[in-house]
Order: structure tokens, then sequence, then C-alpha cells
């Protein structure tokens, strides 16, 4: 990938951050009935093979079983799938703006026709399958109509219109790097295997000495050299992140849950897509779009290093 958001089909490309497992996105799907909504829906894995342009999907909100209660998954094409939109907050609409409507469980696609008191709006819908063709939104249920093109939202979310909690997230990158920076020598910490951004596994090391310019001298644990002494390694400090606590699973694991799997030394993002009739090993779909089995004793549950603090991904 070699711009920010821009990718291609084919073997060895990187899928976007919005197309890794466990990633949240909206869909569209071309079922009667459905066409003109995007729908809420969780990546599962790319479909094989490798280079296909598929994606297996669990809808959040479609196609639930009444006698199972659980919901199936699903093929779409990339074409249908875009990254879930930020969080706004509430806006002031004005007829003839382009938006989208929350109805019958999804982003339905129209046009505000009305302003009515109390943040109440008439929306038409865009979709000639929808009836009736107007109804009343307040305020609260509509958001401005924005298209995924080329890897970017058009039009562009402007900074005020994001909720106040996306706000506040970025505003904290230099209290990260204060933080970060306070690293010392002999710290126990974890550093990524790559250097473009998606920091698919996580290797073990310890802090060597500060080399200047936010960047570390770090050894690691479990990557061995020839005469088995640490091998060493100059990383940025973007690539290094304290050691993660841990959080016990005592019992099994459950299907999409986000994991980290110990492989070749490190720990490897994934997502859980099997639980075997064994408890204690499950079929792993790794960000390496590799399917694997792990024992229960070689998982741990995936969490982030946000500005900070360590956060555990929805569920």
């Amino acid at each position: 990938m070699s711009q920010k958001g821009k990718y291609t089909i084919g073997l060895g490309i990187e899928d976007p951050p919005h197309l890794q497992p466990g990633s949240r996105v909206e869909i569209k799907p071309r079922g009667f009935g459905y066409r003109g909504a995007w729908f809420s829906a969780i990546i599962i894995k790319r479909d094989t093979p490798i280079y296909s342009n598929h994606f297996v999907v669990k809808f959040t909100d479609l196609y639930l079983d009444i006698n199972t209660g659980t919901r199936p998954l699903k093929k779409m094409s990339i074409v249908f799938i875009r990254p879930q939109p930020s969080p706004q907050r509430p806006r002031k609409f004005k007829v003839g703006d382009n938006a989208d409507a929350y109805h019958m469980n999804g982003w339905w696609e129209g046009v505000i026709v009305v302003e009515l008191q109390d943040d109440n709006y008439v929306f038409l819908f865009h979709s000639e399958y929808q009836w009736p063709k107007c109804l009343v939104f307040g305020v609260s249920q509509l958001r401005l109509h924005r298209t995924w093109f080329g890897g970017y939202w058009m039009p562009p979310a402007l900074e005020s219109e994001l909720d106040v909690e996306e706000v506040q997230r970025e505003e904290e990158p230099t209290k990260i790097t204060m933080e970060m920076e306070e690293l010392s020598e002999g710290a126990l910490v974890e550093v990524a295997n790559d250097e473009d951004g998606f920091n698919r596994a996580w290797f073990a090391a310890i802090i060597v000495k500060p080399v200047g310019n936010n960047r570390y001298m770090i050894q690691y644990d479990t990557v061995q050299t020839e005469d088995n002494t640490g091998l060493g390694k100059e990383m940025d400090i973007l690539q290094i992140r304290p050691r993660p606590p841990d959080i016990p699973v005592p019992d099994q694991f459950e299907m999409l849950d986000q994991v980290e799997a110990l492989y070749k030394g490190g720990w490897w993002k994934g997502v859980i897509i099997n639980v075997l009739s064994d408890d204690s090993k499950y079929q792993v779909y790794l960000a390496t779009h590799e399917e694997m089995e792990f024992k229960h004793s070689n998982l741990r549950l995936h969490q982030d290093w946000v500005h900070g603090k360590w956060t555990k991904p929805s569920p």
C-alpha cells in the first residue's frame, strides 16, 4: 500500500486497516429491500484464494436466524464495503442537504426536504424500494451523507463535527510521546515486527538505551542469534509499547474474539473463527491471512496501547 488509504487486490498486497479481521465496517447489501442502505458488520477474514476481492463478514443487525439466535457469515465484495464513519456530533440540517437516516437497523441515503420544529426533519429516501418515500426523523437519527472513494471520505469530516471523545483522542499525541520518552534502560517492552503501521506481531524485548530522536536500541527476548544472544536493533518510539497486562481467560475464548497468538516467538494479531470440539484449541485467522490452530495457552486477548492506556477492542 503505497498511499494512505489506497490499495489494490493481489498477492502480497496488505489490506488497509478497515479490512483487517475484527474491524467494524459498513456494507451495502444487494438483496431486495436493502438497496440504498448501509449496515454495520465485522470483518472476519479475506475470502480464499488470498487474491479474492471478497471478504467473509458477519452483520451485527441483519440476517438473524430466529431458530439459533445467531447470525451466519456472509461473503461480500470489497466494492460494497467501507469503513465505519467516526461518531459525529448532532448537527443542524437545511433543506437540500444530502443525509443518511437511521431506519430499520441501517443508514439509508436520502435528502432533507422539510425542516420542522424541535430539530425534526422530513427525509426523502433515495431508494426506489423504500415505502413510504418520506419519513420524519430527529436530528439524532441523521448524519451528513459522505462517500468513501479512493480511500478517503468525501466531503472530509471536519474536526468540529466529530464527537467529543474523538476530538479528545486526536488532541493527545503529545502526551503519548512524553510518556513513551520516559522509557528507561532495562524496561520490559514489546516491539512491532514491521514499520508499515500495521503492527501485525509484537515481540518481547528490553530497552538497551535511548539513541536520540525518539529512537531506542532494543534487544529481543525471543529472537536469538547463532551464539544464542538476543538480537539487537534500533527502533522508533512508535514501534515500542510496554508489555500488556495479563487478562485471564479461565474458561474458553469465543467466536470473533480478537486475540494474539504466540507464533514464531511473537504475538500475532488474529480473530477466533472456530471453537474446536476440544475446547482447549481454536482456529484463528491471523492478520497474515493464514488460518492456524492454537492451544488455549498460546492465546491472549488482543489489547491496544492508545495514548498511554491499554484498551480492549469492542466485542
